[in-house]
């Protein structure tokens, strides 16, 4: 591959700064690692001028909202809403509601950041990257509060959304213009910025409101900014990508992505999906900040490196990258898709996450080492959706359910007033350090908080997204019917051949085992429903009574005329399966559920918001006896239902010498836990 400029890295930041920030030294020393020069690999990228073939995607998604939570899920839902911080963020961190950066407070320089609270600055060059921070804050928050209100019908949370949405309305400028930042700056970056970024998170949740309340003046404004944006932006205009530096924000605006996909699927037009190629392309020609840019073509095509850049932006990027594989079909996207998917193997945690805490850095996931970011669960598990919907393979549902159930919900405390930011699989103390061996470094993500706000207020916003997306991602549209790709209490309403139809899940999966479904149809209508078959089902069992249920490529497939109401059930059989962490170390799984040894902590107030249950705190173990055990080779474990799924057995205690009776908890519903051990051989 022919370079045309020499790439030096530099770690500017690993000059000791003045004092101390608040990011942690691992954030500090990685962040930053700017090419001396610009890099232009246009020279790999000719095919890009090749006519395209694009591919068939698997199944089409339903509008926003068409999927409502039941159940569980429901009153998860309403609690954080009503008491926990989906709907206290605003009055947590006083930034969202005091930074009005999309109309009043727009940027035109470094003048312009607001007072970012508990964040310490020291003069670091990717500092400059805070001017956009609170777009990302702001907008996802707002993306996850608006889906949660119509969500939950819940009737002030919505009479707020509508005062979010108007006030951007208001801020649309007569060029149509959407965004953070003043005249001087928009559209002409040198370095540094969130233009895309910003607009991104601001057009997901406008985009949203405008399906749950069917306003065309929300369609009409975000196509006009959209507009402004592929013209200023795009082919005939500059390259957003072609900077002297880059923190973040600018390969972040890669997801706007995201906007480009749902455009096309609510209004048909080629455009948006011709813009996204272009933004892949675009971002695939200059490469200037090596820590944001895994996905890049030029480095996916090195089949045998591993993935070492920001963790959300790695597991982000992978929607970008599979729609432009999609969308043009090319031979040479489809090897970079290939090596993607390799590469994200050795990513993956027990618990269905992948690994950075922050970074990945070239490692394996190891579930003592490695931790993992909120922020970067929730993209992975959504670019899971998004290879769900296109391939239609049920490894990437799978997946999505194994993340959502087990990582995703063990970063949330009990009463969903605090998340943690970071976590390890084998989470065996939240002080604010990282353990390694013997030493430990200042780490401010490892604690429970309902804002973190000193490393960035990213998670508890992206905190409110997981539920809605999860729900908008559990069925989808295929050629002859319904896909019921992932399990859990909800009910999809839509349209097929103008006959309303509703499919509900009444159930306490992932907790139970079994699901029933209850199919009403307006008129007799022939369709057919297709259920996923989970890899760690050995079979599903349904109603000897159910006519032509046929097994193809993982879905068992049930076509007839349904009519009225019809209920039926179906039983998981899933066995307890004995599975491997790239350590070495074994775990028991079963159905979607990892189980793990909940250890008995102390909790810390570290922190506290006025007299709000809200507070910043640290768990402690009791003890350390958790260390000491050991799964014998020939374990029996059995699962009771008693007070929730519990797996009861043996463990063998090193310390003891001999086997200790221990019961493993779903790992969704612990806070510090072990989830590996190292195996034993035992003679009784």
């Amino acid at each position: 591959m022919k370079k045309i400029l020499i790439m030096v890295l530099i770690i500017l930041s690993c000059c000791k700064p003045s004092k101390e920030d608040s990011q942690g030294e691992n954030f500090s020393k990685n962040v930053n690692r700017v090419a001396e020069q610009l890099i232009d690999d246009s020279d790999a990228l000719p095919f890009f001028t090749h006519k395209t073939n694009p591919l068939k995607s698997s199944f089409q998604a339903f509008k926003t909202g068409s999927v409502l939570p039941k159940g569980w899920i429901l009153e998860m839902m309403q609690n954080d809403l009503e008491k926990g911080i989906v709907g206290a963020l605003d009055e947590l961190y006083p930034g969202i509601k005091a930074d009005n950066l999309y109309y009043t407070a727009r940027r035109g320089g470094m003048e312009d950041i607001p007072e970012m609270g508990d964040l310490e600055l020291t003069g670091q060059a990717w500092e400059k990257s805070i001017m956009w921070w609170n777009a990302e804050t702001i907008g996802n928050w707002w993306d996850g509060f608006v889906r949660h209100a119509f969500l939950t019908q819940n009737p002030r949370a919505i009479a707020q959304s509508h005062a979010i949405i108007a006030n951007l309305l208001e801020s649309q400028d007569r060029d149509g213009y959407i965004g953070i930042y003043k005249p001087n700056l928009r559209y002409r970056h040198e370095g540094s910025n969130g233009e895309l970024w910003a607009q991104t998170t601001a057009f997901r949740t406008l985009l949203a409101y405008y399906e749950f309340t069917d306003s065309k003046e929300v369609l009409h404004a975000v196509e006009r900014a959209m507009g402004l944006t592929m013209e200023k932006y795009g082919e005939n205009g500059r390259n957003p990508f072609y900077l002297k530096n880059a923190f973040g924000g600018v390969t972040h605006g890669l997801m706007l992505t995201d906007v480009c996909e749902t455009l096309y699927r609510i209004t048909g037009n080629e455009k948006y999906q011709k813009y996204a190629t272009y933004l892949y392309q675009a971002f695939s020609t200059y490469g200037i900040n090596r820590s944001f840019n895994d996905l890049r073509y030029p480095y996916l095509i090195e089949q045998d490196s591993l993935f070492q850049g920001h963790a959300v932006h790695t597991y982000e990027h992978i929607r970008a990258m599979a729609n432009a594989h999609y969308n043009t079909g090319y031979p040479e996207l489809k090897t970079a898709y290939d090596h993607m998917l390799s590469k994200l193997e050795s990513c993956i945690l027990p618990s269905g996450a992948g690994h950075g805490d922050e970074w990945i850095l070239k490692l394996e996931a190891d579930p003592n080492e490695t931790a993992a970011e909120y922020c970067a669960m929730l993209e992975l598990r959504n670019s899971y959706g998004s290879l769900m919907q296109k391939t239609g393979s049920t490894e990437f549902a799978d997946a999505a359910e194994q993340l959502t159930y087990n990582a995703m919900l063990g970063a949330r405390n009990q009463d969903g007033t605090a998340i943690t930011y970071s976590k390890h699989d084998n989470c065996h103390a939240l002080d604010g350090k990282h353990h390694q061996g013997d030493a430990s470094t200042n780490e401010p993500r490892y604690k429970y908080s309902p804002t973190h706000s000193e490393p960035a207020v990213c998670c508890v916003p992206n905190y409110g997204r997981n539920l809605p997306y999860f729900l908008h991602q559990m069925y989808m549209k295929a050629d002859d019917g319904i896909a019921v790709l992932m399990y859990g209490p909800s009910e999809l309403t839509a349209e097929l051949e103008n006959t309303t139809i509703s499919v509900e899940q009444l159930t306490d999966y992932p907790w139970t085992n079994a699901v029933t479904f209850k199919i009403r149809t307006a008129k007799p209508i022939r369709f057919t429903l297709k259920l996923r078959k989970p890899e760690w089902s050995a079979s599903m069992d349904f109603p000897s009574n159910m006519e032509s249920v046929m097994l193809h490529n993982d879905y068992y497939a049930i076509t007839k005329t349904w009519q009225g109401e019809e209920t039926f059930t179906v039983e998981f059989i899933n066995p307890v399966k004995r599975k491997k962490a790239n350590n070495g170390d074994v775990y028991l799984q079963q159905g979607p559920l990892v189980f793990a040894y909940a250890i008995p902590h102390t909790e810390q107030v570290i922190k506290t918001y006025g007299n709000s249950p809200f507070k910043d705190y640290h768990c402690l173990p009791k003890n350390e006896a958790h260390k000491n055990l050991v799964i014998p080779t020939d374990f029996d474990f059995q699962r009771t239902e008693d007070s929730g799924p519990i797996m009861e057995g043996q463990l063998f205690d090193a310390s003891k010498q001999r086997e200790v009776p221990v019961k493993l908890v779903p790992m969704g519903k612990t806070v510090l836990r072990r989830v590996t051990f190292p195996e034993k051989r035992t003679t009784k």
